[in-house]
This record gives C-alpha cells, sequence and structure tokens, in this order.
C-alpha cells in the first residue's frame, strides 16, 4: 500500500527556510561559501523537478507491485503450484520477510556508496529477480524470488525517498513527498486492472521440452517488473545527489549538479548558477568512517539511537505506538493481500450456485472450493479430487480496482480534516469501524457486502497507517524521529508477515476464527490509541 511512502515534515525546514532567505542574498552577491538549502533554492523549480516528478511514478509503485502481485495470481497458481492454503499465506507474506531482513543492510549501502549508484542497481535487479520468479515452477523457488525481491525491494524503496527530497528546496519537499504518496496510492487501482487485462487470457507455452510451462499469470508477472526497469533506465540520464557529494567532500563535483539543475529549471548557462563555491558539509558518522569500519560505526550508532527508546519519557509511548502499528498492518495486509482470493472463490460459488446467495455464509463458500491439497476448513492431506483453478471474472479486478479507489479517498479525505479532527480521534474512529467491518465479514454472503466491508476496512487500515506515522513525527524529537519511523515502519511489516501467515491457519481451525482474532486486534488498537497524548506537534520532553 502508500503506507510504505511515508510523509515526515522536517521540523527545522521552515526555519532552515527563513534563514535562508535573511542571509542567501547576501551570500549570493559576495560569491561567498553557501550551504546545501541555500544552493538548491538558487537552482529554482522547474523541468528538471516535472522530470524527476515523472520518474517517481514508475518508481513509486515498484515497492506496493512487489508486495501485491501474489494476491493476484495466486487463485489462477494453485494448481500450476500445487499450493495448499499455507502456502498462499506464505507466498504473500515473504515478501515482508524479504523487506525486514534488508532494511539495516540498505541503510548501510546508501550511505557509503551513494544513492544514483543504487537506485540504478536495485532498481534493475528487482526487475530480473520479478522476470525471473515468472518462470518458477514450484513453490518454494516463487518463494525464495519473492524473498529476494523483498530483500531488494527495501532499499530503492527509502533510498529514492532521500535522492528526490534532496533535488527539492524545502520550500517543495513536502508536496513532492506528498506526491509520491499520491502516485503510490494510484498503483493499487492500476495494479488489478493490469491483472485484469492479462490473467484471464488462455495463454500458454511449453518450454525446454515441458520442463517449464509459461502462462497468463506468468505474463502478468513479467510485466509487473516493467516500472522497476523503466526507473532503473531513466535513472541513469540524472546526476548522483548534491546532498551526498557535499557529505562526501566532493564539493566541485556538487556544483556542478546544482549548476545543470540551475540551467534546466531556467534555461540560463550553467556559468550564471550564482553560487560559486559551498561550504564543507559535516561528514555523516558513516562517510567518515575507515571503510572496513563502516558495518560495525552502523551498528553501534542503531544500538546508540535505541536506548532513548528504552527509558522514559519515551519507553511508555513507543511500546503504544508499536503495539498500534503491529495490530493495525497485521489485520489491514491480511485482508488486503487475501481479498482477491476470497472474491474469485465467492464468484465462482455463484456462478456455479445461483440460487444459494441469501442462504449462505463465508464458511460454506470457501468450504465448498477443491484446491490442490484441501479446501479451507479442512484437515491438510492430499486429496484425490482434481484440483480445480479459480477461474477469475471481471467482478473480481473491478472490485479490486473499487478498493484501490475507496482507499485513496480515505487518505485524501484523512489528509483535508486531520488538522481539525486531530490525529488521536482519526486513529480511534478508524480503527473502531475496522473492527467494526472485519467480523461481520464471516456473515457476508454476497460479492457486494464483502466489497462494501472490505473497502471501509482495508481504506480506515490505510488511512489510520498515515494517522500514526504523523503521532510518530510528532511524539519523537528530531534526534530520535528518523529512528523512531524506521522502527514503525519495520514493526509493521512483521505484522503483515504473521497475520498472512496465520490467517490460512486459522480457517483450517473455524472459518469464524480468524475474522474474530482480526476484529479483537482492531479492538485492541482502539483502545490504546486512547492512550496517545494530544502532540499538537510537540514532541515529548
Amino acid at each position: 500500500m502508500a503506507e510504505d511512502f511515508v510523509v515526515v515534515k522536517i521540523s527545522y525546514c521552515d526555519f532552515s527556510c527563513y534563514v535562508n532567505k535573511l542571509q542567501g542574498r547576501e551570500r549570493q552577491n559576495e560569491h561567498e561559501q553557501v550551504d546545501f538549502e541555500t544552493a538548491i533554492s538558487l537552482t529554482g523549480y522547474g523541468k528538471f523537478n516535472h522530470l524527476l516528478n515523472l520518474l517517481a511514478i514508475p518508481a513509486a509503485s515498484t515497492t506496493m507491485i512487489d508486495t501485491t502481485t501474489m494476491s493476484y495470481i495466486l487463485p489462477s497458481a494453485e494448481c500450476d503450484l500445487n499450493l495448499s492454503n499455507v502456502d498462499k499465506g506464505i507466498l504473500n507474506a515473504v515478501v515482508f520477510g524479504g523487506m525486514t531482513s534488508g532494511a539495516l543492510f540498505w541503510g548501510f549501502l546508501s550511505d557509503t556508496l551513494g544513492r544514483r549508484k543504487l537506485l540504478l542497481a536495485c532498481y534493475c535487479l528487482l526487475a530480473s529477480i520479478t522476470i525471473a520468479s515468472s518462470f518458477s515452477q514450484t513453490f518454494w523457488s516463487l518463494g525464495l524470488f519473492k524473498f529476494l525481491g523483498g530483500f531488494v525491494a527495501c532499499g530503492p524503496n527509502a533510498i529514492f525517498l532521500a535522492y528526490l527530497s534532496e533535488f527539492n528546496s524545502c520550500r517543495h519537499r513536502s508536496r513532492t513527498m506528498m506526491a509520491v504518496g499520491i502516485y503510490a496510492s494510484l498503483a493499487v487501482a492500476a495494479l488489478p486492472a493490469l491483472a485484469w487485462l492479462l490473467i484471464p487470457q488462455t495463454w500458454s507455452w511449453t518450454l525446454l521440452g515441458g520442463y517449464i510451462t509459461y502462462n497468463s499469470w506468468r505474463v502478468f508477472l513479467t510485466m509487473s517488473a516493467i516500472p522497476s526497469f523503466l526507473t532503473g533506465c531513466c535513472i541513469c540520464f540524472f546526476d548522483e545527489s548534491p546532498k551526498f557529494l557535499m557529505s562526501c567532500g566532493r564539493r566541485d563535483e556538487a556544483l556542478r549538479v546544482f549548476q545543470r539543475v540551475y540551467s534546466i529549471n531556467t534555461g540560463n548557462p550553467p556559468e550564471t548558477y550564482p553560487v560559486k563555491s559551498l561550504l564543507k558539509e559535516k561528514s555523516g558518522v558513516l562517510t567518515s568512517a575507515a571503510p572496513d569500519e563502516r558495518l560495525s560505526t552502523l551498528l553501534k550508532l542503531g544500538i546508540k539511537q535505541m536506548k532513548p527508546f528504552l527509558h522514559k519519557p519515551y519507553i511508555g509511548m513507543a511500546g503504544i505506538v508499536l503495539i498500534i502499528q503491529f495490530g493495525g498492518q497485521w489485520g489491514m495486509n491480511t485482508i488486503r493481500l487475501w481479498l482477491p482470493q476470497l472474491f474469485a472463490i465467492m464468484e465462482e460459488y455463484f456462478i456455479v450456485n445461483k440460487s444459494m446467495s441469501g442462504n449462505v455464509t463465508m464458511c460454506d463458500i470457501l468450504t465448498s472450493h477443491t484446491g490442490p491439497k484441501t479446501a479451507f476448513n479442512e484437515t491438510i492431506v492430499v486429496t484425490d479430487k482434481p484440483c480445480v483453478p479459480v477461474q477469475s471474472g471481471d467482478t473480481v479486478y473491478i472490485y479490486s480496482i473499487i478498493v484501490g479507489i475507496v482507499t485513496a479517498v480515505f487518505n485524501l479525505m484523512a489528509s483535508s480534516v486531520i488538522s481539525n479532527l486531530g490525529k488521536k480521534k482519526i486513529l480511534i474512529a478508524g480503527y473502531v469501524l475496522s473492527c467494526c467491518c472485519v467480523v461481520p465479514m464471516y456473515w457476508s454472503n454476497s460479492m457486494e457486502g464483502l466489497l462494501i466491508l472490505a473497502s471501509l476496512f482495508v481504506g480506515s487500515g490505510s488511512m489510520c497507517f498515515n494517522a500514526l506515522m504523523s503521532v510518530v513525527v510528532d511524539l519523537f524529537p528530531t534526534s530520535l524521529r528518523t529512528m523512531a519511523v524506521s522502527v514503525t515502519v519495520m514493526t509493521g511489516r512483521v505484522g503483515a508477515l504473521l497475520g498472512n501467515i496465520t490467517f490460512p491457519v486459522f480457517l483450517e481451525i473455524s472459518c469464524l476464527v480468524p475474522f474474530l482474532f482480526l476484529g479483537s486486534i482492531m479492538f485492541v488498537c482502539s483502545s490504546l490509541a486512547f492512550l496517545l497524548p494530544r502532540t499538537n506537534g510537540k514532541a515529548l520532553e
């Protein structure tokens, strides 16, 4: 979802803009050395920024696509890969495991090698892994590729946001970050449209003497690599981040980057850029460390930054925030990623049993489906029944698009009223709504009813994620803010991983259990939200 693109307000941004406004002209006229914020503001805002914003459209969609593609291919792939219900849960979840395990690694490389090189390598590597995954003939090979994809996708997700922000002055930075969130939301609706175009096709090819079968859902996986490949190719035409160059002491290179950006934005020759010299930036902890000591330095820095969270006044609020995030993402991502499968099974059931729509429950519908190993709510044993793949009709994809649109509307509405209502009220209302929607899904006996409940549940869950991130930004001081946001996002990914694995396990116990369990989690989240303080932009002291 759009939750991987968090708009973080930088508390010193407005102050920096104010200082630069007072001092920038004097420095410009005297050709003195200027800092990064002054230099980037003097490049203006124009064609270069618009081109970079265009690049952000495919870049913002890559993580969303990587976490969501499995949910659309599982109905078609279950017989091809001999998948049980637990296998499906693992395939949905494993990408989050890769993302969680890759966070530290990519943070280290980003501060060591720079933004542009890693973005080029990561996006091209992610595209290659996605294409390779389409040739998977077994559950384990597909799971391995999805784990590797999640591990790689974790890198460009965060690095591109830093790269984009470092080419925008503080005046335009927040607006640009908000635009990235909108691009990611659009991907939620675009992906089922692509699946609708490709997966229902009857294409099938046999390669290497019958060893490899390549059909429509595999074509869909290949096509989903286009945004990553496109971003990787386009990033070649952009420069390294001037902020990174300045932090490494490469001020002459950074100045040439500023000159090119200024020339593209204004149409003036690069030599007319008013800045002639840049101030020496304070080197980061990693860039100033010896190459063989950078990993240990990163670990020590991480431990040092984590210590304040274990002491007052932060430990209590940090615990509440992390529990809310863990539970909220457990519920929202579980339903979101299993929804296409539920839609497909329900649509197939009503096509076969046209006269029984008013006399069934979700449990009856799920139990009726025969997969390669088991139906829902049956013992997991290999059966003699033939595997009958679910045929996803048009309704499945149309409803998935509607869920994506409703989610975007929820986020837009929340962003417009959050100042008046407050983040705490939005969190409480959102999680109460989620609780009231997920439990009745068990009794849903129509696709329209499931669509309404699921749209409200996923939309409110996504809204609560963004509101909670805003609370985290306000709750913790600048020195702890980046670590707080990173830990909160990672905690949510762990919750999403466990939710997708346990959902089919609970379904095997009883159809009612997972819906009651998710409802209980949402109730706990809403209750804990009452304990959050009214921050009003003020951090804990």
